[in-house]
């Protein structure tokens, strides 16, 4: 193998490829931090990433084995050798096995140039994830040996060698798409899914160690060996046809069948090998899924019309069962269902997108036209009415959606959102789970007095933040249960958090009592006051020594009306919950399009913390661009700007907007949330772009319900920060490392060629 000088020719290109990519890639982040941004995850950026080494290897390797292999057997047929080994006291066994062993050695001798690589970012990256590298080379040690395994069968089939490399190309590919073939069999998809090589070495890279995907590199390894041996006793056998073809088709059903059972979700076996484990469940969702029961079902409803259907097709079936890979790991007693139908979707974006699409169609030539698009049978399709005992598809907007089912008949939904990331995450997916094995908080929005409206999709409803389906953040994707009600009767028992926002005219005397009711049995609370709302909202928070003062708050922001206030988290609200730290974090502002003021004199037994402040950037007169403060006079924001006249009682300086009230009820710690915007909550805000600002209303809203379900739903599904964010290289000894790994590591490859082919010439 090392006499041929295409072997070292490869080794020389390998070395200079990766190389370059190295330190491209170090140069690029060395760069970022000196000019002051932030660099983290360097060991998996850099080396296992979408865009790292390995990846870059991973993606070029079968350019390089089919150019080795194609003349392992193929030169001995060729030049009339094999006859020699025929002759030699040698097995078949040993003579395969000795031209693949060669081939594991020059695999070995690629990853001495990919050590070289580890072991600058050892020397370089504070805190260097070793094992998450060591796992990546596992597979591309794997891969190489697959590769070689099946370019030394095409070798054995043929005299000529370019043919092998090409038969050799031909095979790579055709294992790599095998996956897409076959797919309306059930069986025979998950026979073809385990066959495709496409990603199993990226699972490794990305540092878990699968039992499947070590067993697939085995079997498969272990596969075109057998192979090859059949084909040297064929020919030196000269059996007949029939004999060769049991052989080879016994021995494929064989593995097929041992892949096959490796694919079951109770006998695999894995090990995340990275510092974050971020290929395994958080701890929450682990604990979630701990408590399941009996058998698990997973249905999705396929709704052809659906932008979304795609991800449903049979082709892509398996894709979409991997996203639970991590739960079924923890809890195999799952079962997933996929059904079709068609249905006109019911809101009307998709509604009035689907009468351009389908423009003087009727429903059924809709559904015939999109069917022949996908390649599907019509058959395969009902009315979304026939499944109306399983599931009420037009409460689900007739878009794709999965329905959750245990043994018990408990039911939850994961739905499919109009973002970017369009797939429901390990958030939404744990709180499905969630729902069927815990009895979950239940938001009850008090209505009856010209409130805001779960229902209304306005500007000024609440209907995104409850039950908008597509709305990733919405309560109902996030675990919570909620209803609507009025004050004129006891709150339910089973109402966990009670929200009042914006009301416009006084509570009765028996609501004000059943809401008092609520608060002393220690239920928590949202109450939202908004500018000219004070006479209604002050009786409500008046007994815990709360005022929403007359005025509005106001302050400068250019380019924007002075009504608009950009309110910044408090350092003891960041410490309440993360989601409120995040809005610091990421340098954000909850936008409070007009807000009361908030005064509190504390009162026995409860105590305090501002969440909200109006700008606190600048706070002295004069006022010119920053600032702010109660302004108690001015009312028209448009045609002018107020000015700050401590003579009308106006109030310096940055004001509460938002406040955190909290005491201990029956052995349990009430909470109370005080808003002066009810708008913040808002259609409008939680959506709203605004130039030069980033509003991040979504994560005081998502916080304010973490904290008042006392850390329950949203799932909390943070993992430990990764540590290797530091990279110490100085400019000059990225000099020189440029030059090493650029010119010097293949230059020494190099030389090894010359002076072995300088000894066998001289030979």
């Amino acid at each position: 193998m090392f006499y041929s000088p295409i072997a070292w020719l490869i080794l020389i290109i390998f070395a200079v490829q990766t190389n370059i990519g190295l330190m491209d890639s170090i140069h690029q982040f060395v760069r970022t931090m000196n000019l002051g941004y932030g660099t983290k995850n360097l060991t998996f950026s850099i080396y296992s990433g979408p865009f790292g080494i390995f990846t870059g290897i991973l993606a070029n390797l079968y350019l390089y084995i089919p150019l080795l292999t194609m003349g392992l057997l193929s030169r001995e047929f060729g030049s009339g050798s094999i006859k020699l080994l025929y002759s030699s006291p040698i097995s078949n066994k040993q003579i395969v096995l000795g031209k693949f062993v060669s081939m594991m050695a020059f695999g070995l001798a690629m990853l001495v140039i990919v050590v070289f690589e580890i072991m600058l970012g050892i020397t370089a990256i504070k805190d260097f994830d070793v094992p998450l590298v060591l796992t990546g080379l596992l597979g591309m040690y794997l891969l190489i040996c697959t590769y070689s395994a099946i370019g030394l069968f095409m070798s054995s089939l043929t005299s000529y060698q370019i043919v092998a490399a090409i038969g050799t190309f031909a095979t790579l590919f055709a294992l790599a798409k095998v996956d897409t073939l076959w797919q309306q069999l059930d069986f025979v998809r998950d026979i073809t899914f385990w066959m495709s090589l496409n990603g199993r070495s990226i699972i490794l890279q990305n540092g878990l160690i699968c039992s499947e995907d070590i067993l697939y590199f085995l079997l498969v390894t272990g596969l075109f060996i057998l192979f090859t041996l059949f084909r040297l006793q064929g020919l030196r056998e000269k059996s007949p046809v029939y004999v060769s073809v049991i052989r080879y088709l016994g021995t494929f059903m064989v593995v097929a069948i041992i892949g096959y059972v490796s694919t079951l979700p109770a006998l695999m076996g894995y090990y995340d090998a990275s510092r974050t484990k971020a290929n395994t469940l958080t701890l929450k969702s682990q604990e979630v899924i701990s408590k399941l029961k009996g058998k698990v079902k997973l249905t999705t409803y396929g709704n052809i019309f659906d932008p979304y259907f795609g991800i449903t097709l049979p082709v892509n079936q398996k894709s979409d069962m991997q996203r639970y890979e991590k739960y079924r790991r923890f809890y195999p007693n799952m079962e997933f269902e996929y059904k079709y139908y068609y249905a006109l979707a019911t809101d009307a974006n998709a509604a009035n997108n689907q009468k351009v699409r389908f423009k003087g169609l009727t429903t059924q030539q809709a559904l015939v036209k999109t069917a022949e698009n996908y390649n599907m049978d019509l058959e395969r399709f009902k009315p979304g009415q026939d499944y109306k005992e399983e599931i009420d598809l037009n409460s689900e907007l007739n878009r794709v959606v999965t329905k959750i089912t245990d043994e018990s008949g408990k039911v939850a939904y994961l739905r499919f959102f109009d973002d970017q990331s369009v797939l429901p995450d390990e958030s939404n997916i744990t709180a499905a789970f969630k729902n069927l094995v815990a009895v979950l908080p239940v938001v009850g929005f008090v209505k009856g007095h010209e409130q805001r409206d779960v229902n209304d999709f306005g500007a000024r409803g609440y209907f995104t933040i409850s039950k908008q389906k597509t709305f990733r953040y919405a309560l109902i994707n996030n675990g919570f249960a909620f209803t609507e009600f009025d004050l004129s009767s006891p709150v339910p028992k089973h109402i966990n958090i009670l929200v009042i926002a914006d009301v416009k005219t006084d509570f009765t005397p028996v609501e004000m009592h059943n809401l008092n009711n609520y608060i002393d049995r220690g239920g928590n609370l949202i109450i939202a006051s908004d500018v000219k709302r004070q006479k209604s909202m002050n009786p409500l928070v008046a007994r815990f020594g709360v005022k929403f003062m007359k005025g509005q708050v106001v302050e400068h922001n250019k380019g924007y009306p002075m009504d608009l206030v950009t309110a910044q988290t408090t350092p003891e609200a960041q410490a309440l919950t993360y989601q409120f730290k995040q809005v610091a974090d990421v340098g954000g502002i909850v936008s409070m399009d007009g807000t009361t003021a908030i005064s509190y004199k504390p009162q026995d037994g409860f105590k305090y913390t501002r969440l909200l402040v109006s700008d606190t950037i600048k706070n002295a007169i004069p006022l010119d661009s920053a600032g702010s403060w109660n302004e108690l006079q001015s009312t028209d924001f448009v045609d002018s700007n107020p000015k700050y006249n401590a003579e009308s009682g106006d109030a310096l300086g940055s004001q509460t907007t938002a406040l955190a009230i909290t005491r201990k009820v029956n052995g349990k710690d009430q909470k109370i949330v005080v808003l002066g915007d009810a708008d913040c909550m808002s259609n409008n805000e939680l959506l709203r772009f605004r130039a030069g600002m980033k509003t991040t209303n979504f994560y005081l809203v998502t916080g304010m319900f973490f904290w008042l379900s006392d850390n329950e739903v949203p799932i909390d599904v943070r993992r430990p920060e990764a540590t290797d964010n530091e990279i110490n290289i100085s400019k000059s000894a990225l000099s020189f490392l440029n030059i090493f790994y650029k010119f010097i590591i293949p230059g020494l490859f190099l030389l090894c060629f010359v002076l072995i082919w300088l000894r066998r010439k001289g030979r």
